[in-house]
This record gives C-alpha cells, sequence and structure tokens, in this order.
C-alpha cells in the first residue's frame, strides 16, 4: 500500500505536467506554433524510440513466395526508417534469406534503399550524393516477389564485377579446402611412419573434434584481430634482444619494455590458440596451464620458476627440468591461460605469478576472458595489454566455407552469417554445431540455421540495470517481440531480490507504446489508467511476497511475484524512455536507502523512548506521534526563534526528560513537512549550535539509569566457612567476624593445621574457592574431624 500512495503522488504530478503542458499549447498563437516548428531540428530521441517500438501494423503484409530461393543474390540493401507491417530486424532477415547482402551505411555500391517513416537525416543526403535507388515497403516485398535470382530458369545474370567478385570467393575457398586435405595427407603419412616404428599414433582425423582438426597453422589462417597478433608475434621476436637491453627500450609497438603480455577478449575468438601459433613460429617450446591445473602459490612458484631446478637435471648434466618435470631452455614460453579463472584453489597464485613476471627470463602470455577483472589488477602495471575483438562475420564466413567445402556440405553463406552472428562470433561455437549437424545431414536452409543458433545461444548473466532496459523497452513486450512468457518470468530470475525494486522504481519513467495513438486528454486518461493497473500489480506483488517470506515461507509462490513484480507492470507501461532516447534516466531503487534509514531511526527512537520512560508511560509508536511532535516546539523551536538566549531553556527542559545530546539529534532528524531537518537545521545560527554544544558538555545532566559495574566494588574477604550449594544465595555485603589468636590455639587436639611434621597447602581465600567444594582432603592416620 505504500507503494500506491508513493505511485498516486507520482501520477498526480505527472498530470499536472502534462495539463499545464496541454493549456499552454492551446494558448500558444499559430504563429508561434508554426514558427516553433519550421525551426525545430530532428528529433533523434523520438526517432529511436519510434524504431524501438516496432512496426504500427505487425502482420498486415505477408510474405511473398519468391520464384527463387537466391532472387537478391547480388544485391545490396540499406534500410533506413520504420517500416509499417515489419520490425527492422525482420525486414533485415527476409533480405539476408534471399541472398542480398545488407549493410548499415548507404554507399556507392549500394543497390538499393529502403525507406519507411521518420528516416535519418544523413541516409538521405547519401541518397542524394550518390544518387541511389529507393524503395518502399511494398516495392521491396514487390522485388522478392518477381525477380528471379541467377540460379533460376532465365534469371538476371549478375553483372560482370559481381561475378568476377563471387569466383574469385570461391576460388579462395576451394584453394583452402585443398590445402587442408594436403595437410590432413600428410599428417597422416606421419602417423603412420611413426605407427610402423612401434610409437603409438594418434586416434583417426575422423574422430577428433573440428576445433582440433581445423585449428590455425599459419598466421594467414587466424580469423580477426590481425593487428593483435602481428605485435604479439614481434614482442616473441625481439625477446631476446630486450633481454639483453634489460627491457629498457621500447620498440616500435613500445611492448619490449614488458616480461609479460596479457592477452583479453570474450571465449572462442583465437586467443590461446593465436599464443601457441606466435609462439611455435618464433621457435619457442610452449607450456600451458589452464584452468585445470592447480595454480596455487607454492605450485606456481615451484612449477613455473626456471631457477627451481630438480637434482635430476643438475647431478646429471642433463637438461634442467622444473618441479613439473618440463624441460625448461631459453627458447620455452609460459602460456597461462585463463587468469582470470583463479579460483579460492589457487589462493596467492595471482601474486606469486606477478611476483615471476617481475624477475623472469622467458616470455609468459596471460590470457583471460575479463581483462578488466578486479583480481588481475596486480598484473596489471607488469604486463602490456592486449585486447582481442570479437571479429565481424566477414572475416570468419571464408574460413568456415572452406571447412564445409572440404567435409562436403551444402551450406550457403548468408547461413554461415546466421550461424556467426548467433554465436556471436564464437568460431569454436561454429565448428561444434557445424559438426554436430553433419553426422544426420549435409545441407542446411535458412531457417534451420537459424534454429539452431538459437538452440546454442550463450546465456549471459545480465545486470538489473540490462533486465529493467529490457522489460520497459519498447521491443519485449512488442507485437513482434518473440519472447514466451516462461522468457519474461527468466528475467525476473536473473535477480529476483533486485529486479522488482528497479521496475517499482523505474515504471512510471517510460512513454507507454499503448499510448502513442492517442492524444489531448484521451492520452492523460490511457496513460492514468495503465499507471493505476501496474501500482495494482506491485501492490499484489507485495501481498505475495509476503508470503514468501513470511513464517510459512511460500516459496513456490516465486513464479507469481515474477508475473505480479515484474512481468505484469513492465506489460502495461512498455516503451521508450531510460535508455531508449527518452528524458528520464533509470535510477537505483531508492527504498534500499529509506529502508536504511528506518532502521536506523528506530533504533535512536528505541533510546529516545528508554530514556524518556521515566516521565512518559507510552510505547515507542505514541512517542513518535504525540509526544515528539509537542516536545520539537519547547527543545528545538526555542533555538530557531530566540538563538543563543534559550540555551539553558532548552538543556533544563532536555533534562526534565533524560534527553542526551545525540536524543537532540534524533527528534530533529524525525521532523516532518516544516519541521524536517533539512529546513530546521538551516534555520538555526550556527553560533546557536555551538553555544548549545559547548554549554551542554560543560554541565551535568542526570541520567535515566546506571549500569551493573557502577554498584560498587565487591568486599576484600568473604566468609571462610563450607561453600553453600549452589541453589542458596550468597550474600555479598554480610561482614565475616575475624577468629582472634586464642581461639585458633585452643581449637580441636585432633586438627592437624598446626603439625609441623604435616604439611598441607592452605586453601586460598577467594570467590572460587568458597562456591566450591573441595573434592578431595588430605586424610591422616586415625579419625580426624574436618576443621571449620
Amino acid at each position: 500500500m505504500i507503494y500506491r500512495i508513493i505511485d498516486t503522488r507520482r501520477a498526480c504530478t505527472k498530470v499536472y505536467q502534462s495539463v499545464v503542458l496541454l493549456l499552454t499549447r492551446l494558448v500558444m498563437p499559430q504563429s508561434q506554433n508554426s514558427k516553433a516548428g519550421s525551426s525545430s531540428k530532428f528529433n533523434w530521441a523520438a526517432a529511436k524510440a519510434s524504431k524501438a517500438a516496432g512496426p504500427r501494423a505487425p502482420g498486415s503484409k505477408p510474405v511473398p513466395e519468391s520464384k527463387s530461393p537466391d532472387c537478391l543474390l547480388g544485391l545490396s540493401f540499406v534500410f533506413t526508417g520504420e517500416l509499417s507491417s515489419f520490425s527492422r530486424d525482420e525486414a533485415t532477415d527476409l533480405a539476408k534469406r534471399y541472398g542480398g547482402r545488407v549493410t548499415l551505411q548507404p554507399s556507392s555500391k549500394t543497390s538499393y534503399v529502403v525507406l519507411g517513416d521518420n528516416a535519418g537525416p544523413a541516409k538521405l543526403n547519401a541518397i542524394k550524393k550518390h544518387g541511389l535507388k529507393t524503395l518502399s515497403e511494398d516495392e521491396f516485398l514487390t522485388l522478392i516477389e518477381t525477380r528471379v535470382g541467377p540460379g533460376g530458369p532465365g534469371g538476371a545474370p549478375l553483372d560482370e564485377k559481381t561475378r568476377k567478385k563471387m569466383e574469385k570467393e570461391q576460388d579462395v575457398i576451394k584453394a583452402a579446402a585443398k590445402e587442408l586435405e594436403k595437410r590432413e595427407k600428410q599428417e597422416a603419412k606421419e602417423r603412420k611412419a611413426k605407427g610402423a616404428g612401434g610409437v603409438s599414433a594418434k586416434s583417426d582425423l575422423g574422430s577428433q573434434l573440428w576445433t582440433t582438426r581445423y585449428a590455425p597453422h599459419t598466421l594467414k589462417e587466424v580469423c580477426g584481430n590481425k593487428g593483435q597478433v602481428e605485435k604479439l608475434q614481434q614482442w616473441l621476436h625481439d625477446w631476446s634482444s630486450s633481454l639483453k637491453a634489460d627491457f629498457k627500450k621500447p620498440g616500435k609497438s613500445s611492448m619490449n619494455i614488458f616480461r609479460a603480455v596479457l592477452i583479453s577478449g570474450p571465449p572462442g575468438i583465437g586467443k590461446t590458440t593465436s599464443a601457441h601459433l606466435c609462439a611455435k613460429l618464433e621457435g619457442f617450446t610452449p607450456i600451458e596451464l589452464n584452468a585445470s591445473d592447480a595454480r596455487s602459490k607454492k605450485l606456481v612458484e615451484s612449477g613455473m620458476n626456471i631457477n627451481n631446478l630438480s637434482l635430476d637435471g643438475w647431478m646429471g648434466e642433463k637438461q634442467a627440468t622444473n618441479a613439473l618435470g618440463v624441460t625448461i631452455t631459453d627458447k620455452t614460453c609460459i602460456i597461462m591461460d585463463e587468469v582470470d579463472g583463479m579460483s579460492a584453489g589457487d589462493r596467492g597464485g595471482v601474486g606469486a605469478l606477478n611476483a615471476l613476471i617481475k624477475k623472469t627470463k622467458i616470455p609468459i602470455i596471460c590470457i583471460a576472458n575479463d581483462g578488466g577483472a578486479q583480481k588481475l589488477k596486480p598484473l596489471k602495471g607488469n604486463t602490456f595489454n592486449l585486447p582481442f575483438r570479437r571479429p565481424e562475420a566477414s572475416a570468419i564466413r571464408s574460413r568456415i566455407l572452406s571447412i564445409v567445402f572440404k567435409e562436403k556440405m551444402n551450406i550457403p553463406a548468408n547461413v554461415i552469417d546466421q550461424l556467426i552472428t548467433g554465436s556471436q562470433s564464437d568460431i569454436r561455437q561454429v565448428l561444434n554445431m557445424l559438426s554436430t549437424w553433419r553426422l544426420s545431414n549435409d545441407t542446411m536452409t535458412f531457417d534451420e540455421g537459424k534454429q539452431l543458433a538459437k538452440m546454442n545461444e550463450k546465456n549471459t548473466i545480465l545486470t538489473p540495470f540490462d533486465v529493467t532496459n529490457k522489460m520497459l523497452g519498447p521491443y519485449m513486450f512488442s507485437h513482434t517481440a518473440r519472447e514466451t512468457l516462461g522468457d519474461k518470468m527468466e528475467m525476473y530470475f536473473h535477480d529476483h531480490s533486485f529486479v522488482p525494486l528497479f521496475i517499482q522504481d523505474n515504471y512510471l519513467k517510460t512513454e507507454p507504446a499503448k499510448i502513442r495513438d492517442f492524444n489531448g486528454p484521451s492520452k492523460t486518461l490511457k496513460h492514468l489508467a495503465l499507471m493505476d493497473k501496474a501500482a495494482s500489480s506491485i501492490s499484489d506483488a507485495d501481498l505475495v511476497d509476503a508470503l514468501i517470506h513470511g513464517p510459512e515461507q511460500h516459496w513456490t509462490l516465486m513464479p507469481l511475484h515474477a508475473v505480479c513484480s515484474t512481468v505484469r507492470p513492465a506489460s502495461f507501461l512498455y516503451g521508450g524512455g531510460m535508455g531508449y532516447g527518452g528524458a528520464n534516466q533509470m535510477t537505483f531503487p531508492q527504498w534500499l536507502g529509506q529502508n536504511s534509514k528506518q532502521g536506523k531511526l528506530n533504533r535512536q527512537l528505541s533510546e529516545v523512548q528508554i530514556h524518556m520512560r521515566l516521565k512518559v508511560s507510552g510505547d515507542k509508536t505514541e512517542i513518535r506521534q504525540s509526544y515528539l511532535p509537542a516536545l520539537f516546539h519547547h527543545i528545538v523551536i526555542p533555538l530557531v526563534d530566540e538563538g543563543s538566549s534559550a540555551v539553558n531553556e532548552v538543556i533544563e527542559r532536555m533534562d526534565e526528560y533524560y534527553l542526551s545530546r545525540e536524543d537532540w539529534d534524533t527528534i530533529v532528524e524525525l521532523g516532518v513537512d516544516q519541521n524536517k531537518d533539512e529546513v530546521i537545521l538551516k534555520k538555526i545560527p550556527a553560533a546557536t549550535k555551538t553555544a548549545f554544544t559547548k554549554k551542554y558538555n560543560a554541565s551535568e545532566h542526570p541520567i535515566a539509569f546506571y549500569k551493573a559495574m557502577d554498584l560498587g566494588k565487591a568486599p576484600k574477604k568473604l566468609a571462610g566457612g563450607p561453600a553453600p550449594d549452589l541453589e542458596e544465595a550468597f550474600d555479598v555485603d554480610d561482614e565475616v567476624p575475624e577468629v582472634s589468636d586464642d581461639e585458633k590455639q585452643n581449637g580441636n587436639e585432633d586438627d592437624i593445621s598446626g603439625d609441623k611434621l604435616i604439611s598441607a597447602s592452605k586453601p586460598k581465600k577467594t570467590l572460587n574457592s568458597v562456591m566450591m567444594r573441595s573434592s578431595k582432603q588430605v586424610q591422616p592416620r586415625g579419625k580426624v574431624k574436618p576443621k571449620n
């Protein structure tokens, strides 16, 4: 209910602003309105929000049947503006499905530009500059229906330039496939020769993983990041000269002053392969340690330190080996893969690796997926950062098509692009998908490739900010969205404790897509109705949350809480805003700070109630609601009105209710409305505050209660008789009469305490000895009476 009250206030404020804006537009003269419209610039925020919101009439135009599957082959398209029936992604997929090439910016090589509503001015200027042909949405669909590709009967032939380019690409693919076959035959001969010599051969090539079988052997076969690979190779090439110069000469790329390199980038783009390949090409022997190896501080120091030689190598005058048994030479290169994956089992490994880098005499290549990880901070000052990026689809397509041609598979280039895009340029994943598909099929259509990429899509962990952007964004609930209810609920489970708070704090900041077709007061009323539905759903979510986190803990209601707190409110108010060009930026949940402040004030209020309980009989709630507002005018307001002259009166009134200086701060902080702390503290002069604090600290004040340690000290002597049982009370205030010397001498004759021939330890007169009974006593000859 608290959420609904806050949301109602926000909604009323927003309605008031809308009414003021509407009245301003009605009062503005028509001439000024037209003048403002003529001088207005292109609204990029509105265009971006319209683009993200999707088409106005989705599905109103059917996709035509083409006369040939490659009807758009050889054509290049650029899409700008918003189409009425297809979203941007759907139109792009439609062009790629039929062999067309889609680019982002128009150029002289562009065949057609498909125009929609709110087209960008830069693209319109490029169309005029290059004299490009334009198509509407209907003309684009007609082109698909009527044009026959080069592969169809009577198809239009390709122009000479495009034909030569495609033939050249095919020749490159066939040449690369022949090179792969030649290499495999050579490896088969070598294995056969080794097998004849009695050496165990490797498994057949047909049983190898494609990632191993088609790993690059030359720098020409590496896909993407060519410049970074060349830098790494040059660093290894100059290693000997850098070592002689004691790493004081930077070199061409400023890398030669570092003894190690840190390669960072997403998985599957060839970081480890490039490191191994560069090391082998420069004559180094790579030694790799990855996440499957134990890399604690002790093992890193003993297993990698080149100065830690074994006795076998020293005594036998053999090649030096480290503690792991690996031969160490001046041509050894250490590759530490996945250094950001050093977990608790590798405690101290990063520090030991950093210490090794500072004094190593052989190159060290560190590889990480997240170069900005906090645990890698010690390495950043002693390593050269070499970031790898995801390669473009065009950089991977030729290599994948060569492998596909060699495996005798018939997969078009647009399908390969679909797999690369779906895997986020992860070459390793693309090869794994193709090798699995090859077991059952040797052909793949565009739809099959899209489905395969969807099945193997990587599950990334989203932050609450990302989830809120997606849920309240214009696409998640649009007519063209493909996410199911389960997918939307899955967004909630990325962080089920934070996502509802983000939604509740930001759902009123959007520009809902459901009201974009309304104008005037009807638009405002529709907006209010959507706000009411969303606020009601969030209130229902609070009730469900009380059952989940209550004493019975109904955790099976989590899916229901996901719908009420996240999915349903977002379904009403999705649209532009926040990260989609809107004026309102996303904010962190204010409830967290307010909840922490509420806990602090609750504890302070308890202290005030404890101090005032000798004067008042109310509980904490009554003191907050009744006593403090009345007391405020006697201990705070006089300092505002009278200044320093009211200090003595205020202190006397505080002493009357046993209030401390900290209690005064609490009462001021608990003020609301015109008595809010920010307002009151500004009205009290600084000199008055200083005089009040000094006067209070210099004087004595009554205290409502005393601690137990102030009751007094315990007496020095306690009763010397037998200790009572634990159930009996022992009064420490009773005085114990001392026994005279005559009474001691006239004691029992059987008492052995005065016999010099018998030594017995004297018990210490302490509180512990009085409260505990002696379990053992010295028994002399004959019957002895215990000492009183």
